[in-house]
């Protein structure tokens, strides 16, 4: 799914997720206030809030949409994970304010009489915002959008403080006195769980947290079955914009030339994305020896050095200067050297220089075998 298919799809949702909050906020704030219900008034405030983030999501979808530049070539996607943790700290602005007004009214001694038709605004309240916690979820999960997801659990912390406020406007109506301001008060702490856990997740996401752990070693198993990979050594994840990033390293024949390990990188990206949805993003480093060998490897002579070292013995050996090329595959505490003469030569000739260059090659350090190849001119 491209980017621009992306960002389409969150806006479409969020549009029309606002044109229900607009309407149940105007009928959930005017009821609440002819009804007396604080209840069902504070339910309708934290849904005319939900159209603050509605605005919020759109926005952030349009940048965060935008395509890696020279300032941000990671792309713009942190955008959402900011988004979400604005969310879930607005969240927790709107329960206190309810909070506090629910406190206020269970401590006056004075309740209002609540009007009957309060507990139908309030069952309304909960079918439509049910609909929209289903319908943006559905979006949200097909699209691997984090920030299309906190508006889907707003959603759904907004269907449960309404399940209280059914609860507490029919037993204020039923005669038992504070239970709006009750219910007020359940709605303000159930709204404050839910900003905490978008939140923390979003914290978890800035920092780069894993992802989850079974579908690490799944991606993991699976790469170590492709072929030409001989070890998995490591494999590290993390989460941007509700995508998967993925890095890992792995261990192929030391004798395989550059274009065929390559290969094999490119055939594990690929791999990854089209059976891992939830990846957007591989990175493979491909290594030849294992892992606790790294520091052997460093203590060998770069190319430039053992090359000069071994043109500087060859340089006396007679049709030296016809080798065609010289490959070099680094092991663990030695180089393996490949040299590679013009086929044309003639049997007694290249039997000569390849018996000259073993005899020569023998002496420099770090040299292990040496193997001699013809190729055609």
């Amino acid at each position: 799914m491209t980017t621009d298919n992306r960002k389409q799809i969150i806006q479409r949702v969020t549009v029309r997720g606002m044109f229900v909050n607009i309407f149940l906020a105007l009928a959930q704030i005017l009821s609440g206030i002819f009804a007396h219900s604080q209840a069902l008034l504070a339910d309708g405030l934290h849904t005319l809030a939900d159209l603050i983030t509605d605005i919020i999501v759109l926005i952030t979808a349009h940048h965060s949409s935008k395509d890696a530049d020279e300032d941000h070539p990671y792309g713009h996607a942190r955008i959402e994970t900011l988004a979400s943790i604005f969310l879930g700290v607005s969240l927790i602005g709107v329960a206190a304010g309810i909070g506090y007004r629910g406190i206020q009214s269970f401590a006056s001694e004075q309740t209002a009489q609540t009007e009957n038709y309060a507990v139908a605004f309030a069952l309304l309240a909960i079918f439509s915002k049910e609909f929209l916690y289903q319908y943006t979820v559905r979006a949200a999960r097909k699209i691997k959008s984090s920030l299309l997801e906190s508006n889907a659990l707003h959603h759904r912390s907004d269907v449960f403080s309404s399940i209280v406020v059914v609860i507490g406007v029919g037993a204020q109506i039923a005669g038992v006195d504070h239970m709006d301001a009750l219910a007020a008060i359940v709605v303000s702490v159930m709204i404050s769980v839910m900003g905490a856990h978008l939140i923390k997740k979003a914290f978890a996401e800035l920092i780069d947290t894993s992802l989850n752990q079974p579908l690490v070693e799944k991606i993991k198993n699976h790469i170590s079955r492709m072929d030409g990979v001989v070890a998995v050594h490591s494999l590290r994840s993390r989460s941007m914009g509700g995508q998967g990033f993925i890095d890992t390293e792995i261990r192929v024949n030391p004798r395989l030339s550059v274009s065929e390990a390559h290969y094999i990188s490119l055939a594990i990206e690929q791999s990854v994305k089209k059976h891992f949805s939830e990846i957007s993003d591989v990175t493979v480093h491909i290594d030849p020896v294992a892992a606790t060998d790294h520091d052997s490897i460093l203590a060998l002579p770069s190319r430039s050095e053992l090359l000069f070292s071994l043109y500087s013995v060859l340089e006396s050996v007679p049709l030296s200067e016809e080798i065609k090329n010289i490959h070099l595959h680094y092991l663990t505490n030695q180089i393996e050297v490949d040299v590679i003469l013009p086929l044309d030569f003639g049997c007694n000739q290249q039997t000569k220089l390849a018996s000259r260059i073993l005899q020569m090659t023998n002496s420099i350090p770090f040299v292990g075998k040496v193997n001699i190849y013809y190729a055609p001119n």
